[in-house]
């Protein structure tokens, strides 16, 4: 048999290999826009505290550590913002379980009135939680208003005080930005 006649069969081999490899090409695919979120969870970061005044995000493995980060990181600078004005959580009833975001300022209380809009959190998903909060609980008299997109667009919840369900008003899993008043 001369090697022209053998070229076919290996032709044929090569191609149901690279048919072979294509074939699973989507599943390594998929495997691999998993692997950020199973690294996330596996480094377990996922309580952050936002501080407001400096503008700095602390983050750790427990809530209770990412406010020493931030209590550190705060003492670093010079500026001591230990009052906690809002915290969302990934689950409902307020669970730290999921994750948690804090947002603290210093020694502050928000005013009685909406208007004006004493803070505002354009982009939730530069965060990682844009449609990620399910509960939220607010402190010092502030209330909160959520925005279905980045840059408070979109339509908004109406203010909030404390919720452990936000799927009660239609709004768990949905906000991309939030006003503080």
């Amino acid at each position: 048999m001369s090697k022209l006649e053998q070229l076919p069969p290996k032709s044929a081999k090569r191609g149901r290999t690279l048919i072979a490899a294509l074939l699973t090409l989507p599943a390594v695919l998929g495997l691999l826009a998993l692997a950020p979120a199973a690294a996330q969870g596996a480094t377990g970061a996922d309580h952050c505290v936002v501080n407001l005044v400096t503008d700095e995000v602390s983050c750790a493995a427990t809530q209770a550590a990412a406010f020493a980060e931030d209590r550190a990181a705060s003492a670093e600078v010079g500026v001591l913002a230990d009052t906690v004005l809002i915290t969302l959580y990934d689950r409902t009833n307020y669970d730290v379980a999921g994750g948690t975001r804090s947002f603290v300022a210093t020694d502050y209380t928000c005013t009685a009135a909406y208007s004006p809009v004493e803070f505002s959190v354009d982009y939730l998903d530069a965060a990682g939680w844009n449609n990620r909060a399910s509960s939220v609980h607010t402190y010092r008299s502030c209330d909160i208003k959520l925005w279905d997109s980045v840059t408070l667009s979109g339509a908004s919840s109406t203010w909030i005080d404390n919720l452990a369900n936000l799927d009660t008003i239609g709004w768990a899993n949905r906000a991309g930005s939030y006003q503080i008043s």
